[in-house]
């Protein structure tokens, strides 16, 4: 091999050496962990405020921190749904879709009697105690 070629090689090696050990060293985000059907890891570390899980199709396809501030955008059957998190409370800030009622419904917590529920994307966004035992339920055929 050429002296150019050794060099590139040379390089290439130590860039993948650099990205394994950044992967291995920065912390890992349970929010973005799946499991094989395609549902997300329930996350293992304390919420600031509750843990809240967006199910879509029987899986909970987002769960988010009530206690942070910030914006989620989850893609349901018709379109997308963003939601906004501020202050301990969540609602939906826009969707695609042709029924807006979940946008309708404004600002929720976890004092809310109701969730908030997208017909026509299949989603519900609940607490994480509540879905996971809506999803074990429907899994078990209860």
């Amino acid at each position: 091999m050429k002296k150019k070629e050794w060099i590139a090689v040379l390089v290439i090696a130590l860039i993948s050496a650099l990205a394994l050990l950044l992967m291995k060293v920065l912390p890992k985000n349970a929010q973005n962990t799946f499991n094989p059907d395609g549902s997300m890891n329930k996350p293992t570390e304390e919420a600031k405020g509750s843990w809240i899980a967006v199910v879509n199709r029987n899986r909970v396809i987002l769960y988010f921190d009530s206690g942070v501030d910030g914006e989620y955008t989850v893609e349901g059957n018709v379109s997308e749904m963003v939601i906004e998190v501020a202050d301990g409370s969540w609602h939906v800030k826009d969707v695609a879709c042709y029924d807006y009622t979940c946008k309708n419904m404004g600002w929720v917590s976890e004092d809310s009697i109701l969730p908030i529920i997208c017909l026509p994307n299949d989603i519900v966004i609940i607490d994480a105690a509540t879905a996971d035992n809506m999803i074990s339920e429907g899994t078990n055929g209860n």
